[in-house]
């Protein structure tokens, strides 16, 4: 049985598993694939910055992690979106495992009232696995980049030839610096920042630009130094007017790989080989910094030609497609529930009164934003039928309904049902009963799997009785099953 949950980036013995995980899903089948670094990926995890929350999520089987997830969402900007990435190895794949990490994703989204997943996958071919299984969950392709990689030590043959085609910088003068910005930069860098996210293509995805400050600089720059050695040049005026930056990034724990992140150069200041002078200057920064790093690595949009050519003089190769993918979802109340299961496999129903008539579900409610699905599940049983929760209940169903009606407020309802076996108890928990009718909650009852089959009351989910029966006779599936309508 497949089960997902939160990974505590402090248990390093754990957290060094949950990355041997991500790592082997990340780089299968692919000739350059970048991965973050294990202890740049780590530091992130453990101290968390006050823009963005990072969450490591594991699928494990026996105590073995057999896919990873890394669960994204920025805390000051950007409030409908959670990013999402995916990997499961190679040889654990076509077992459910990442249907099963992304039903967590959906639920954790919809706790935080966040309806649009996005995602990059790297492709070398027309489709890759990684590409097929976001086309089936519904993800589209919304913006399309190449990866492009030239081999370290750069040739230097050809930096001679750009440099005596680039010319002479005339009108422009150029600041290199390695490391944190230095202060007498920090406004102007902050405002090429600004301008770059403005200005990259992006495609279809849903982005809000918010300007970068010097504060919002000096934050970004002191996380990333603990990890990666950045590498800029910026170019001004002779006035003293910024006109574009190049930015590097060399890790400080990968032996192979240098990262060519952003270069700009500002609309009024085109057409003078700026973006050329700035890649050769920074180029021979590189040089003196570079240790054992074979591997310059960049990536470029499809649709911007200029920047495609000026890669292609610089000896870029494309070994591979950056897609980014989005999905917007309805907005669903999440709610954890249980199939509480007694030593003669009756199952306990709790009644509901609505307008149209009474209908019978399994005992649970509503997930709050902070909670796991099981502290969710834990709060929900003590308050509504008084029974303890074990630490990892087998997860028997992921619904979700799409409806008008189900919830003020929203769009649908999101179930996530478990299988708790328990002995004789008394019903009756620490909600007092108008607390529970002011739910529409009234009583409850056991039933067996007879009466469940040849009632003619209302169920929730409407095939609540062959669902009940399959989990009697086969047990829990190995991944949550999947529950559409009602």
């Amino acid at each position: 049985m497949i089960i997902v949950r939160e990974i505590d980036p402090a248990d390093l013995a754990l957290f060094d598993e949950w990355y041997d995980a991500l790592r082997a899903g990340v780089v299968a089948g692919r000739e350059a694939a970048l991965v973050v670094g294990q202890e740049a990926l780590g530091f992130s995890l453990r101290t968390p910055g006050p823009l963005k929350r990072r969450i490591a999520v594991g699928a494990f089987e026996d105590d073995r992690v057999l896919g990873a997830m890394l669960f994204e969402y920025r805390l000051t900007d950007n409030l409908d979106i959670v990013e999402v990435e995916i990997d499961v190895p190679p040889q654990h794949r076509r077992r459910g495992i990442g249907t099963a990490l992304w039903q967590w994703a959906v639920t954790r989204a919809a706790q935080l009232g966040r309806t649009i997943f996005q995602s990059e996958i790297g492709v070398p071919g027309e489709s890759s696995p990684g590409s097929a299984f976001a086309e089936r969950l519904g993800l589209t392709v919304e913006h399309v980049e190449d990866h492009l990689v030239v081999p370290l030590p750069y040739d230097e043959a050809r930096l001679d030839e750009l440099r005596w085609s680039a010319g002479t910088l005339d009108g422009y003068r150029l600041t290199s610096w390695a490391g944190v910005c230095p202060p007498e930069h920090q406004q102007a860098y902050a405002d090429l920042h600004t301008a770059m996210d403005e200005d990259v293509p992006t495609g279809g995805m849903t982005r809000e630009v918010v300007p970068w400050t010097v504060e919002k600089l000096q934050a970004s720059e002191q996380r990333v130094d603990r990890n990666y050695l950045a590498l800029v040049t910026m170019a001004h005026t002779l006035s003293g007017a910024p006109a574009g930056y190049t930015l590097m990034y060399l890790p400080r724990a990968d032996a192979e790989h240098a990262q060519q992140d952003d270069t700009l150069v500002l609309r009024d200041h085109r057409g003078h080989n700026l973006g050329t002078h700035l890649k050769l200057a920074n180029l021979d920064q590189l040089a003196k910094h570079r240790t054992t790093q074979r591997f310059l690595h960049t990536w470029t949009a499809l649709s911007n030609a200029p920047m495609q050519k000026v890669n292609a003089r610089f000896g870029f190769r494309s070994v591979e497609q950056n897609r980014e993918l989005e999905l917007t979802c309805p907005r669903l109340r999440p709610a954890a529930r249980a199939l509480v299961v007694d030593p003669d496999d009756r199952i306990l129903l709790v009644r509901f009164e609505f307008d149209d008539g009474p209908l019978w579900a399994t005992p649970g409610g509503g997930l709050e934003a902070d909670e796991t699905l099981i502290e969710g599940l834990r709060r929900e049983l003590r308050e509504e039928i008084g029974l303890e929760t074990p630490d990892d209940p087998p997860h028997l169903w992921h619904q979700e309904v799409v409806a008008e009606g189900h919830a003020t407020g929203y769009d649908g309802v999101l179930n996530e049902v478990f299988l708790i076996r328990t002995g004789p108890f008394t019903v009756g928990g620490t909600l007092t009963e108008a607390e529970l009718q002011a739910e529409n909650l009234h009583g409850h009852r056991w039933w067996t799997l007879s009466e469940l089959q040849s009632a003619e009351d209302r169920f929730a989910p409407r095939s609540l009785p062959s669902l009940v029966e399959s989990v009697l006779r086969n047990g829990p599936p190995t991944i949550p099953l999947a529950l559409g309508g009602v």
